[in-house]
């Protein structure tokens, strides 16, 4: 008996019972030579093996994830053009799931609960579809060219837990509006994955966490500009705060090859830094450092140990890129600790947050005029609390995010956020090219920007161009490993403008049920527009139990749609759902 992980495979013919009963030697004959040309030799190509044929389907075992997942998508991609021209009965259809866990092998056969999820998950894929669990999704993440839909949560048979689920999206025969998606391949010439976990606070005084923040993102910032390593998303990383994790389980989630983690204490002008770099998968330490300085010399330590870490990880560094290690938002210590601390509140969507960091960003901005990026936040707030007529006066939030984007623009025309906050102020005002173009400028200018390409992707959807806007948000969603709730919301949005109702039920659902209370208004629309009713009604029941002081008037004031008739429509589907 032999213990070991493996990727897992399992695969079942579509409707062979029905099509057995009409036509059974044929279909045994489709089904042979599915076995034979197609599916044998894509697993032997790909260092796998099937250990069970299961009658009209198999379970192979593999030994990486990424072999697998070429494998399952090869296998589609090759049924699905055999079957370019046959009628339905004619057809060699599979569903697929593939799992990531500890087998058993024992006996030429394979034991386990890698090989029962994947089993179970198997019914659960489309025809000619992959389905796999959060796990593998976050092991693959970065590491193939696919996107991975979201399905929300289910219940397996004995799994005590519910288990996320994510449908794969490749350019497969049966894609459908998923097919203009990137070809799945395997990586070339992988850079070295750094997660950089939030440092912690060591001082007794809990104010005190907007320093160990600020110092965690601008590594975060700072090292992702080394041309030859990958960093980690903020918004992924930020989800340790206040756990304690190994550097394996942070290598689980995010595929992360290094970790960098660390602790900060201030005690009057002094400040301690603790920082070590863990290789994740050996779990050997590779670095560690303590760094006591005075307050005025934290830039400097930010430099020494980014500078430090990439030694460490033997990136080399060209003279240009070391260039771009110095730290960009401000050069003044207390202009920096007023923008981390207007971050930390900008993060909480809601009006009292907003207004407290402007607060912050603005005295962020009194302390450095000159700063880019001071403006550029001040700029998206404004914009954003007056999309949501969070001020006494609007037009004048508006006015006031324009001329910060604007200043910060003049002080660096390269500023992705000035260019998305203008995009955001464009939308506010229904200028949906406008906006658009604004958006395509800000994910030109920083591409890996997960956040400001989900942003696109609403705009795309306001501007009555959902499938291009579903692009983008698949695109955020594959780009940020542990992804915020929101993206789900603006993905959802754009299924239900393309006429994709049910993939926008799945998906609206599960921003719920991470957020409870979110999502609520277009999960309605969605029931509504498939003609769902009582569904449409429940969700609203849950909508107001959520958000008492919801109406369809507020709500319509911050719709900036393209199409006046759909805005109509949406209105009325609401009100029949029995909103006020």
């Amino acid at each position: 008996m032999e213990r070991r992980l493996a990727a897992i495979l399992a695969a079942d013919m579509v409707g062979f019972s029905a099509r057995m009963e009409v036509d059974q030697e044929g279909t045994l004959k489709r089904l042979r030579a599915a076995r034979i040309d197609i599916i044998e030799p894509e697993v032997a190509a790909h260092h796998g093996w099937i250990f069970k044929n299961t009658g009209d389907g198999f379970l192979a075992e593999f030994p990486s994830a990424i072999e697998a997942l070429n494998c399952a998508v090869n296998i589609q991609r090759a049924v699905g053009q055999a079957n370019t021209g046959r009628d339905d009965l004619h057809r060699t259809d599979f569903r697929m799931g593939m799992n990531v866990g500890d087998v058993i092998v024992e006996d030429g056969d394979v034991y386990g609960d890698g090989v029962n999820i994947a089993a179970r998950l198997e019914p659960l894929a489309p025809a000619g579809g992959i389905v796999v669990p959060d796990a593998v999704r976050g092991h693959l993440q970065n590491k193939v060219s696919v996107v991975f839909e979201p399905m929300g949560e289910r219940r397996l048979k004995n799994i005590s837990e519910p288990v996320s689920l994510f449908r794969v999206a490749a350019d497969l025969p049966d894609a459908g509006a998923s097919g203009d998606l990137h070809r799945l391949q395997a990586p070339q010439n992988l850079l070295p994955m750094l997660a950089v976990l939030p440092f912690d606070n060591m001082s007794r005084d809990a104010d005190q966490d907007h320093l160990s923040d600020g110092l965690t993102e601008d590594l975060i910032t700072t090292l992702s500009k080394i041309g030859q390593l990958s960093v980690v998303s903020r918004n992924s990383v930020f989800t340790y705060k206040g756990r304690t994790v190994t550097p394996g389980e942070v290598r689980l989630d995010l595929n992360a090859d290094f970790v960098l983690s660390g602790s900060v204490r201030q005690a009057g002008d002094r400040l301690r830094i603790n920082a070590q770099l863990t290789d994740a998968k050996s779990g050997e330490q590779l670095w560690a450092e303590r760094f006591d300085r005075v307050i005025d010399d934290l830039f400097a330590v930010q430099d020494e140990i980014t500078l430090t870490i990439a030694t460490a990880l033997q990136v080399e560094l060209t003279d240009g890129e070391q260039a771009k290690l110095r730290y960009t938002t401000t050069d003044n210590v207390d202009a920096w600790v007023a923008f981390t601390q207007g971050l930390s509140h900008f993060r909480d969507v809601s009006a009292e947050s907003y207004r407290q960091a402007r607060a912050h960003f603005e005295r962020a901005l009194q302390l450095d005029p000159g700063s880019a990026q001071i403006h550029a936040m001040l700029a998206c707030t404004h914009a954003i609390e007056g999309r949501f007529f969070w001020t006494a006066e609007r037009d004048v939030s508006l006015e006031q995010a324009k001329v910060h984007a604007d200043r910060a623009l003049a002080r660096d025309p390269d500023c992705a956020d000035a260019h998305a906050a203008l995009g955001y102020w464009h939308m506010c005002l229904g200028r949906l090219e406008d906006s658009i173009a604004a958006y395509g400028r800000a994910v030109a200018l920083s591409p890996d920007h997960a956040d400001l390409r989900a942003l696109y992707a609403l705009a795309l959807t306001f501007a009555e161009r959902p499938q291009e806007a579903i692009t983008q948000a698949q695109m955020a969603i594959r780009l940020n490993p542990l992804d915020p709730g929101w993206y789900c919301g603006v993905l959802g949005h754009a299924y239900r403008y393309a006429g994709r109702t049910e993939d926008a039920v799945d998906v609206l659902a599960d921003y719920n049920r991470r957020s409870p209370g979110f999502g609520l208004v277009d999960l309605v629309l969605a029931h509504a527009d498939a003609g769902d009713l009582p569904a449409a009604r429940k969700s609203a029941q849950a909508l107001l139990a959520a958000r008492p002081d919801f109406n369809i008037e507020d709500w319509s004031r911050t719709q900036n749609v393209h199409d006046p008739e759909r805005l109509a429509t949406d209105r009325a589907s609401l009100k029949e759902a029995g909103l006020p």
